[in-house]
């Protein structure tokens, strides 16, 4: 016989079963929720922070490379700007990115500059940054500066006859802007400064005969009325009176008439009519072969500027091999005809005509133009060619820039070095430039801008650093 308990106990058994398993699941629960809020809350605290040091750290980064584009920015200016600019230099802010950017040149001297750019990004993220840069310092004494044994120039253009024609070509030492008009922002300076006192002795003994040459042919050729063969320019160094203004044999420079008193930076030596004071060409041509006047044409180089000279010389020959590619331009072969651009005032180069073993002609109506500095290390022959180039000149070695025809024409604004190897030839010689209807005759006129335009291709990195005082 089966026995079965009764229904209604049994079913209180089995709830307070139940119960007792309800209550201890719920207070495990309870325990359970009480462990895993904290750890959550935890979790979710620790996920905050770490979001937050990740973003507090994208916009220290991004506060650093925007500090990292200011300095670009300084470099580029430094580039820009001109060598008698006042420091230091602010620039900015400037919105860049999600922040900006701060930047302060400042003047080392040597030739270095500090640029310093401080970057702010997001959430007041700060970053300073600072790059010490140097650029080679080099300020001429002269429109043409050599520094070695000398030039060796004659200023005959071979024309013959009696004395010497007035010649045709000019150097300028006036500073000039970049549009070619003359500028107040540096100081004039000398057609010629050189570095040995044998070369300076050749020089003056150079120029003198010039000027005894000159005299003779006034003299020869002009009367007090004028003359069929005079020309203003040798009539105003004759003068309107019954005896010549200078006498052309042996004199002493004390002596007012002697021929050693000529000033070849007269405008009216250009003059193109009679009388000549009112017959001169308008600024900035407004000068005779050599200007200005208030100087000497031959500026000798003290020990300090010689070794200051070759010193910046020698950086630009040392930086060569590193120039990036897009800098550096090379000139290897003749060119008969044509135009060539080696560089514009916006985007300067450094062309370097390399030594070839011979003699690089330019002629054919050819014009050569550019900007930047111009290496010349091998003879270059000026045909019936122009060459225009804004920056530095810079001959070394066996190089050379001579004048082969008389209808060359061209003008170099900034400045010519002659590094000269001791040979006894001539170097630079313009002598044959004639005036005629093709161009103006070549001239050379000195600008401070040009010439640190050029040189700061060269600028180069001395240190960087980040500082931490902001």
């Amino acid at each position: 016989m089966w026995y079965q308990p009764s229904t209604s106990r049994g079913r209180a058994q089995s709830s307070a079963w139940i119960a007792q398993q309800r209550g201890f699941i719920f207070i495990s629960t309870l325990l359970l929720l009480s462990l895993l809020i904290p750890l959550s809350l935890s979790a979710i605290a620790r996920l905050q922070t770490d979001l937050h040091i990740s973003r507090n750290l994208l916009s220290s980064l991004q506060a650093f490379w925007i500090a990292r584009a200011g300095v670009a920015v300084g470099k580029d200016w430094l580039e820009n700007s001109g060598p008698q600019t006042a420091f230091p230099v602010s620039l900015g802010p400037q919105p860049f990115a999600d922040g900006s950017y701060s930047v302060t040149i400042d003047r080392l001297g040597g030739g270095r500059y500090r640029v310093s750019a401080l970057g702010q990004g997001a959430d007041a993220a700060r970053r300073r940054v600072e790059e010490i840069v140097h650029i080679p310092e080099f300020t001429p004494a002269g429109v043409v500066t050599s520094d070695g044994d000398g030039l060796h120039p004659d200023f005959d253009d071979n024309s013959g006859g009696t004395g010497r024609r007035i010649p045709d070509f000019s150097l300028d030492g006036r500073n000039h802007a970049a549009s070619g008009g003359l500028s107040a922002s540096c100081p004039a300076i000398s057609p010629f400064a050189t570095a040995r006192s044998s070369a300076h002795s050749d020089l003056l003994a150079a120029l003198g005969s010039l000027k005894r040459g000159i005299v003779e042919r006034a003299n020869s050729f002009c009367q007090a009325d004028g003359g069929s063969a005079c020309t203003p320019g040798l009539f105003w160094v004759r003068g309107a009176d019954s005896l010549p203004r200078f006498r052309g044999d042996a004199c002493e420079a004390g002596e007012p008439g002697c021929f050693l008193n000529l000033n070849l930076s007269a405008p009216a030596l250009r003059a193109t009519g009679l009388p000549p004071a009112l017959h001169t060409p308008p600024p900035p041509h407004d000068h005779g072969p050599f200007a200005p006047g208030p100087v000497p044409l031959v500026h000798p180089l003290s020990p300090a500027q010689r070794n200051h000279a070759r010193k910046a010389l020698l950086d630009i020959v040392d930086r060569l091999p590193d120039l990036p590619a897009d800098k550096l331009l090379f000139l290897r072969s003749s060119l008969p005809a044509g135009t060539h651009t080696y560089g514009t005032p916006e985007a300067p180069k450094v062309t370097w005509i390399e030594d070839g073993g011979g003699p690089l002609d330019l002629d054919g109506g050819a014009v050569v133009q550019g900007a930047g500095l111009l290496l010349i290390s091998r003879v270059v022959r000026l045909g019936r060619a122009s060459l225009n180039w804004r920056g530095l000149v810079l001959i070394v070695d066996d190089g050379d820039l001579r004048v082969a025809d008389a209808e060359a024409c061209g003008h170099i604004l900034g400045a010519v070095v002659i590094r000269d190897n001791a040979a006894p030839n001539t170097k630079f010689d313009l002598d044959r430039v004639r005036a005629g209807p093709r161009c103006r005759p070549f001239t050379v006129s000195y600008s401070c801008d040009a010439i640190y335009r050029a040189l700061s291709l060269f600028m180069r990195t001395v240190s960087f650093r980040e500082r931490l005082d902001e």
